[in-house]
């Protein structure tokens, strides 16, 4: 009986955790770049279930296995490509293919972005909405000092390159990586490689398409039936642990009890 309340607890526990990813990536289904987190589960542990009947043969009889719960083992990225939206926007850029544009945040560290909705900071470079320096191709910021041209001169072209009145400024840095999964989102739609072997590669089939921006992977249909879902298991196992609670307040008080 308490084998079967810690189960259904621990089932609790493994379901609002899921709820708090499945909240986190629709809070974030209006966010340009943002990839959503899938979870992934795992037995705690499993028991195996014998035919006791059987008992007295040499070998035992293994019926199946038991589970004695879940638990969230490790979260990924989905960096499929999220849909292109039109903005007009002269310094908003998309990636209409593999790739990350690369950034410095306010620690110095290069990071790897897909949310292209850049801006000129008051010392003339080209950042982030979150305010981290957009790099070039040799890895220096990207000077937009326009002096008597405006924002409209600017024209950032397919291959990365930034013409300002038909003269090349710098080229955005693209990167590309082998193995993705080493990335982990650090807020802003901003990603670290935490996996120093896997290093960035240079990649030039990608295609930056100005006047947009990516929208989110996170698909909102998909996440409120997951969040139903999970509100519906939840609930059963509430009632798992309560029916047990009240199974064993009945052994207690009645099978316990001495009748004179």
């Amino acid at each position: 009986m308490f084998r079967g309340i810690e189960i259904a607890a621990k089932g609790m526990a493994s379901i609002s955790d899921l709820n708090d990813i499945i909240a986190n990536n629709m809070a974030n289904v209006s966010t340009p770049g943002f990839k959503q987190l899938i979870p992934t589960f795992k037995d705690i542990h499993e028991l195996a279930v014998k035919d006791k009947e059987l008992s007295g043969l040499e070998e035992d009889v293994h019926l199946g296995s038991l589970s004695m719960g879940s638990m969230l083992d490790i979260t990924q990225l989905d960096f499929r490509q999220g849909a292109l939206l039109k903005t007009d926007g002269t310094l908003d850029v998309a990636l209409n293919s593999d790739g990350f544009f690369v950034v410095k945040s306010d620690t110095g560290e290069e990071c790897y972005t897909r949310n292209g909705g850049f801006f000129i900071n008051e010392d003339g470079n080209l950042v982030t909405r979150a305010g981290d320096v957009v790099l070039g191709e040799n890895g220096g910021s990207i000077d937009l000092d326009l002096g008597a041209n405006s924002i409209s001169d600017i024209v950032i072209m397919g291959d990365g390159r930034i013409m300002v009145k038909e003269q090349e400024v710098d080229r955005l840095k693209v990167v590309g990586f082998e193995d993705s999964s080493s990335l982990k989102a650090m807020g802003n739609t901003l990603f670290r490689n935490i996996d120093k072997e896997n290093k960035p590669l240079a990649i030039d089939n990608y295609m930056v398409t100005q006047g947009y921006l990516e929208s989110s992977n996170a698909n909102v249909i998909e996440s409120m039936i997951n969040s139903i879902t999970g509100t519906r298991t939840y609930e059963t196992l509430s009632k798992v642990v309560r029916s047990a609670d009240l199974t064993m307040k009945k052994a207690v008080n009645d099978v316990g009890r001495v009748i004179r």
